[in-house]
């Protein structure tokens, strides 16, 4: 644990405090429950159980002691308490460039880790190529590394950078900037969002924090060759 998440530690007192408890479970169903009644959340799957008091920030999590176990729990916890906070977690790929930090979006199969491997090569800071963290904070929104990787498997960038853009990812045989509608960048926004709770609530706040962004942030069609990092020049 102290591999994966080493990076990520801090001198900053929690907002979050859980006792843990080792316990028996598998990973069945895989997706986890999320659910919010009060200020009670509880997030559950077949190899772990939490309970949280938003008001308190105290909670008890039992869990079976492996990494693969660990990092749902942790999935599902930052993604709705980011939620709650006017964010995001994002299935997507997050590129440092000029002290910003640029968000591309994509399904799978839409280039995100063969993006990041050959801005990476080219010099660039790569915050993940598989999930990235967007809270909205003071009226605008920042971008946060997190432990969560994809086929880099690098163990995170942490970190915090002012939002640059937003872009919509698609490999193609020339670099090629083009513009995108609204609608277009919702559609794809709303499936690269990670969110385990299904309540009508939840669906509100995404519904809410997307027009958020959408009204906040540049958002562009970007058409990328896997043949060079030519791309880079122009992210800006």
């Amino acid at each position: 644990m102290g591999r994966r998440y080493g990076r990520f530690r801090t001198n900053k007192s929690a907002e979050h405090v859980f006792e843990a408890v080792p316990a028996a479970g598998r990973q069945n169903p895989f997706k986890p429950a999320v659910e919010l009644r009060g200020s009670r959340l509880t997030l559950e799957r077949g190899d772990f159980r939490a309970d949280l008091d938003l008001k308190t920030g105290l909670g008890g999590l039992r869990a079976a002691p492996n990494e693969q176990c660990l990092d749902a729990f942790l999935r599902s916890l930052i993604s709705s308490l980011l939620l709650r906070s006017g964010g995001f977690m994002l299935h997507s790929a997050g590129i440092v460039k000029g002290g910003k930090a640029y968000i591309f979006l994509g399904k799978s199969g839409a280039g995100k880790s063969t993006l990041s491997k050959l801005a990476a090569a080219a010099g660039a800071g790569v915050v993940s190529d598989e999930i990235n963290l967007l809270r909205h904070e003071s009226g605008k929104f920042r971008v946060y590394g997190s432990p969560f990787w994809g086929e880099m498997r690098s163990d995170g960038r942490p970190g915090a950078w002012p939002l640059g853009g937003i872009f919509l990812l698609k490999k193609a045989k020339k670099n090629r900037l083009a513009p995108c509608s609204k609608p277009e960048a919702l559609k794809l926004l709303l499936r690269c969002l990670v969110n385990f709770d299904p309540s009508p609530a939840a669906a509100e706040k995404v519904i809410g924090n997307s027009a958020r962004l959408l009204s906040k942030a540049a958002f562009s069609r970007l058409e990328f060759s896997k043949e060079n990092a030519g791309f880079l020049e122009l992210i800006r």
